[in-house]
């Protein structure tokens, strides 16, 4: 018997032992001989090594990656820009530093800012005053609800709401429901046999799993058609998909409840900037431009140049199309948690989004991490030695994402 790191996994080989996820529910059975499926499940789950039978005591032995001193100061420096506003010393922010850090230079491919707005290639920010001096600040025009996110709204706020009723309200749409029982069918849940209908969906993961799922996608798609150069929606995507993945999984390790809601939260926390992206593109790129000049975050410029700033819209836009309150909230207060009635689920979005900036996925158009609310944050009494089991399991899940979201967009 031997201990093998799961990233050294070959098929044919017999589990010593059970596999038990971080709630001790079993993942694989003792006696289980491994299949490519099973390594993928064990990478989701954040398993990093098993016990097997039939090999030397010193097969799980490896070699860290070996790393010139200057790819190291390049990607140190980068990440230490990002987190500039921040205390690097805070246990919990030095903690994320490192394991982003390590993250990408172990996935060299995650540029920070990739397809965002590049300062210079729009007109000068001098005339973002005239432009914004026509604009009514209160009545900021926003998109009518998609009849499709006011049903799903209707199904998620009646408690007496079955499978059939959220079944009825999806397959009204057929790539909504592809794009569901995709995620449904992949390593993310891991189930042995294939889903093939959305009720069967909501019977495996739930009502509201599959609710706030399809609700999430729904308001994403309502923004696909902004053009690149203003926006890059798939990394926008890719960039909110990863910080719900990793809310969720924080949430999980500090035993908050329902954590569906945080998914969705960090799919929708950026939302207002696509409502400027969409409705306001040349003020959108002016504020993209002024930050990225300047150095200074997106968030602090957006306020000082508009006089609010995305959440004010984010908030705007839940509101109008009439979405759980709770969800409203996250969104508005992502970047204050402390203020938020739920302010532990709040510092699980915020430190979700900060660890997703560290690690380079996707883009919302901010370059540097505007604030770290260290009072909301030890509410959520979360040790900073889960962290690096937290990431492990992330990067995973995100993989699942982008495979069933992203890369059949771009």
């Amino acid at each position: 018997m031997a201990v093998v790191k799961v990233d050294q996994l070959v098929q044919g080989v017999v589990l010593a032992e059970d596999v038990l996820d971080m709630n001790a529910r079993l993942l694989l059975a003792k006696g289980q001989e491994i299949e490519d499926k099973h390594i993928r499940v064990l990478k989701m789950w954040g398993i990093f090594e098993v016990q097997v039978d039939g090999l030397e005591e010193d097969a799980g032995t490896d070699m860290d990656p070996a790393f010139d001193s200057e790819q190291l100061e390049a990607v140190s420096a980068d990440v230490r820009r990002i987190f500039g506003n921040v205390d690097i010393q805070h246990p919990a922010v030095r903690e994320v530093v490192r394991l982003v850090i390590e993250y990408r230079l172990q996935h060299p491919e995650n540029r920070f800012g990739e397809g965002a707005f590049k300062p210079g290639d729009q007109a000068p920010v001098a005339n973002a005053r005239d432009i914004l001096a026509k604009i009514d600040r209160l009545d900021v025009k926003l998109p009518e609800v998609p009849s499709l996110v006011f049903q799903l709204n209707e199904v998620i706020a009646d408690p007496m709401s079955a499978a059939g009723d959220i079944a009825g309200v999806v397959n009204k749409s057929p790539s909504l429901t592809a794009t569901l029982l995709k995620i449904v069918n992949s390593a993310f849940y891991g189930f042995r046999s294939k889903i093939d209908s959305i009720s069967r969906a909501v019977m495996m993961i739930g009502s509201k799993e599959v609710s706030n799922l399809a609700l999430g996608i729904t308001i994403m798609e309502t923004f696909k058609d902004i053009p690149k150069q203003v926006m890059d929606v798939s990394s926008f995507l890719e960039h909110n998909l990863a910080v719900g993945t990793v809310a969720r999984i924080l949430a999980a390790h500090g035993n908050l409840a329902n954590t569906e809601q945080l998914f969705v939260a960090g799919m929708l926390h950026d939302i207002g900037r696509l409502v400027l992206c969409k409705y306001f593109p040349k003020v959108a790129v002016l504020t993209f431009a002024e930050a990225a000049g300047s150095g200074r975050c997106l968030l602090h410029t957006e306020k000082e140049l508009l006089g609010l700033t995305h959440v004010h819209l984010g908030k705007r836009l839940l509101q109008k199309w009439k979405l759980p309150y709770t969800l409203e909230n996250n969104v508005y207060y992502h970047h204050n948690p402390s203020a938020s009635p739920h302010p532990e689920m709040g510092s699980a979005l915020q430190m979700a989004d900060m660890i997703v900036h560290g690690m380079g996925v996707g883009t919302s158009g901010e370059r540097v991490i505007p604030a770290f609310d260290v009072k909301a944050w030890e509410r959520l009494k979360l040790s900073t030695g889960a962290f690096s089991t937290i990431l492990h399991q992330a990067a995973n899940q995100m993989e699942t994402f982008r495979e069933a979201l992203i890369k059949g967009k771009r």
